[in-house]
């Protein structure tokens, strides 16, 4: 080996090797030393008497030095050689052999030829490529995964383009804030009542995350929702993307635009990504994709006179609610010192009037950490983080050295957040534009005397958090209160026009960004609600891309809305007012539905018919949906006892039966989320399912010539936690029905539950081969009236409505 010279080979699990190449001299030896020492795992740089780690076991070629700190030359052993996937190579004349060289290779198969470096031109800067897709989404947080799942599980190519590293958004690893809603953290829930939580795909998220992250860890929280990407085969992941342009044509008339594409970059990769689409969704948060567009938006608050609005300032003006940092703390066992930096801001007594902090509530926080004027909440962001890193380690510095926490003595900051979580940016311009007087026009109305929310006959979602309007100073102004927050009475829906950019024929918009005034954005823009609307705005984008319409179209088009609407709901999300009506659906032809027992205490009724009303959770009870907008039901079939079953027939053999659909009671009265705050995990059931859940059971079938207690079992499930299932049991169908005389009943077996000694359903699909496609077309003879399916000829209710009020 030559003097002054000193490969260090690491050598990683598996058959990845990374070679490390440097030269060195006296004065760099002992820095390179350290360096080394400082990656073993046995290191530990608080101990003075620590043990030298055994260099050998990192594969380190150390030298011999003399009494004098000459090296000494030693022969070279054969075992240095034996590098499996590494060539031995002449350092003097390969280009890599620099200081800083990294090179990561992997030992060769035998069959396997090496790779054809002209085809791999790193070194020549940024490389382009080009993706085509049927929806693009732009932003990976809750709404825009959202809706790239739902574009893609609903049959469209999709690409999602994600600036950050991880999925999520203020909800991932990178913010920790916990995800809140239409439940107002379950404050707005009452067992067999009011149900508020929004369901469909963050509610599977939720459910996943609660059974497989008992520990709370953020990181697995987003592996989650990675995790869901990664199933899908017609869904592109772009991590560590930006999109930083757009294409866009004009109409023939001018007044529109047409987006062909987008232009996204990856920094770390030196990639440049064209992206090609049929419809195109900005779920940026900050709306970089529609203003690209140029699309018309505003950044601030309407005044009074514009939408008419009572909690709307006076004038028009361009502030905005700020962005918060947040921490965690950990109780390490010991005292723990906490020293603030020069610049930390100083905080006395009188700065928590309006904004208290709690001796139970010193393991997270704050949101009140929140800082917007004097600054813009875009251009300015590094600004903004500077003035909050500032007001955080300020806190942190109250709470421990102020001595008015003791409890704080043993804790010590474990995480600081980098990255400011955004509340408000840019808010676009819809084809319709939502405002105070569509939910709550006089906030200081008696709650019983608040008329029902607008029902939209294009509503795709539902909201229910307060109209929580922070102070644009926040945090700088300690003096002032934090916020103003507006109870709801009622939940109210959101419409798909919202979701549609007002100028770009083919631009759809997902989550705090969409068509809100400042007010309404108060309510709209928690996770939950913005991930329920980022489900609308998929599976709208998914059926435009499929059809060939265009998004603005959309809304001229009763009878394709119904068909969206349709689909939501058998994807389990809830649309107020709305109710299963999918042609296809042979469950809600049954002639007769039993069960084994039906649970009733007097005041609630867990009869069996129910799981046909088509509504699938109870909104009856405060904090519910207004009475002209509701089933006064509790919508679910209950057992008295488990074992249980319930059963549908029929009159007419089924003789393609494919599909059996289920939604199960999830406790959706409850609130549950990934928090980092202890007081808010307690009043949580995390870490196992939720106890309502059906966790084993069984699917049979009847055939046409069956005795009536003969059943056939297609299916058998174990172990589940989720709330929506979908069983194919076509093969098993088959299998059992040789002679193809067709199937007279299908029977839910329930055989234990999660928690309680209760079978409970709130909803039996049951599909041929049609219900594997996609967003049922509108029966013929009937027509869509303020988003009903009527009859054309007599505009009564639709046969399957009609039937179900009288089976409830």
């Amino acid at each position: 080996m030559r003097p002054g010279v000193l490969p260090l080979l690491l050598l990683l699990s598996g058959p990845f090797m990374v070679v490390r190449v440097g030269g060195r001299d006296a004065e760099t030896e002992p820095l390179l030393h350290k360096a080394i020492h400082g990656r073993h795992p046995h290191f530990d740089p608080a101990r003075q008497d620590h043990e030298e780690p055994n260099i050998g076991a990192l594969d380190v070629d150390t030298p011999t030095i003399d009494k004098n700190g000459n090296t000494i030359e030693e022969e070279v052993k054969e075992d240095d050689q034996q590098w499996d996937g590494v060539e031995q190579w002449d350092a003097g004349n390969d280009p890599f052999m620099r200081p800083d060289a990294t090179i990561l290779t992997k030992a060769l198969q035998p069959g396997e030829s090496p790779r054809n470096t002209e085809d791999d031109p790193v070194g020549k800067g940024v490389l382009t490529r080009r993706l085509e897709a049927d929806v693009v989404v732009a932003g990976g947080g809750s709404a825009g995964s959202a809706a790239a799942l739902a574009a893609a599980r609903s049959g469209a190519k999709t690409v999602i383009i994600q600036g950050r590293g991880v999925l999520g958004g203020n909800m991932s690893s990178e913010s920790k804030l916990h995800p809140v809603g239409a439940d107002r953290e379950g404050h707005r829930g009452v067992e067999w009542e009011s149900e508020a939580r929004e369901g469909g795909i963050i509610e599977e998220y939720t459910l996943q995350n609660s059974v497989d992250n008992p520990q709370r860890a953020a990181s697995l929280h987003d592996l989650t929702l990675y995790d869901f990407f990664r199933e899908r085969d017609n869904c592109t992941l772009l991590l560590n993307t930006w999109v930083i342009g757009a294409t866009k044509v004009p109409s023939e008339d001018g007044k529109d635009w047409t987006v062909t594409e987008v232009l996204a970059e990856n920094q770390e990769a030196q990639l440049q990504y064209i992206v090609t689409a049929k419809v195109f969704i900005d779920a940026t948060g900050d709306g970089r994709l529609g203003a690209e567009a140029d699309v018309p938006y505003i950044i601030g608050r309407e005044g009074k006179d514009t939408f008419n609005e009572s909690l709307a300032d006076l004038h028009d003006d361009n502030e905005t609610m700020g962005s918060s940092l947040a921490f965690t703390s950990k109780n390490y066992g010991r005292p723990m010192k906490f020293t603030p930096p020069r610049w930390a801001t100083k905080y006395n007594d009188s700065d928590w009037e309006f904004r208290p902090i709690r001796s139970n509530n010193i393991d997270y926080g704050y949101w009140f950490i929140e800082v917007a004027w004097p600054y813009n909440m875009i251009r300015d962001n590094e600004m903004v983080r500077d003035r909050l890193m500032e007001s955080v380690l300020g806190t942190w510095d109250y709470i421990k050295n102020s001595g008015k926490f003791p409890e704080a003595e043993n804790l010590g900051l474990d995480w600081l957040e980098w990255w400011p979580c955004k509340r408000e940016g840019r808010r676009f311009r819809g084809q319709y534009i939502m405002t105070q007087n569509d939910i709550l026009p006089d906030p200081l109305a008696e709650p019983s005397s608040v008329p029902a929310p607008t029902l939209y006959w294009d509503r795709v979602s539902h909201g229910g958090w307060n109209l929580d309007l922070h102070s644009i100073k926040g945090i700088l102004d300690t003096h002032s209160a934090a916020y103003a927050s507006y109870y709801l009475p009622w939940m109210y829906s959101t419409p798909l026009r919202s979701l549609v950019a007002l100028n770009a024929t083919n631009l759809m918009l997902a989550g705090r960004l969409a068509s809100f005034s400042h007010v309404v954005f108060g309510s709209q823009r928690v996770m939950k609600t913005c991930a329920a609307i980022g489900q609308a705005a998929g599976t709208a984008a998914a059926y435009c891309a499929i059809n060939g319409i265009d998004p603005k179209d959309i809304t001229r088009n009763p009878a394709a809305v119904w068909s969206i609407q349709q689909q939501l709901l058998r994807d389990d999300q809830y649309i107020i007012g709305m109710y299963n009506e999918d042609p296809r659906d042979y469950a809600l032809k049954a002639s007769e539905v039993t069960a084994s027992s039906e649970w009733s205490n007097g005041t609630y009724n867990g009869s069996a018919v129910q799981v046909l009303t088509g509504q699938t959770r109870a909104v009856f009870g405060d904090g519910g949906v207004h009475a002209s907008q509701r089933i006064d039901n509790i919508n679910r079939w209950v057992s008295a006892e488990l074992p249980a079953w319930i059963a549908l027939k029929w009159t007419t053999p089924i003789k393609d039966l494919t599909l059996v659909e289920l939604v199960f009671d999830t406790g959706m009265h409850r609130t549950l989320m990934m928090s980092q705050k202890l007081s808010d995990m307690n009043r949580m059931v995390w870490g196992r399912p939720q106890p309502e859940t059906v966790q084993n059971y069984d699917i049979q079938v009847q055939l046409a010539s069956d005795s009536p207690d003969m059943w056939r079992t297609v299916a058998q499930i174990e172990g589940n936690y989720l709330r929506k299932r979908s069983h194919n049991v076509a093969a098993e169908v088959r299998q059992a029905d040789t002679s193809g005389e067709g199937v007279k009943a299908v029977r839910i077996f329930v055989r234990s539950a999660n928690g309680i000694d209760q079978a409970r359903i709130f909803e039996v699909r049951v599909y041929g081969p049609e219900g594997l496609s996609k967003f049922p077309s509108m029966p013929a003879g009937y027509t869509v009236k303020g988003g009903r399916l009527v009859r054309q000829s007599s505009h009564s209710k639709s046969e399957t409505h009609s039937r179900r009020r009288l089976l409830v």
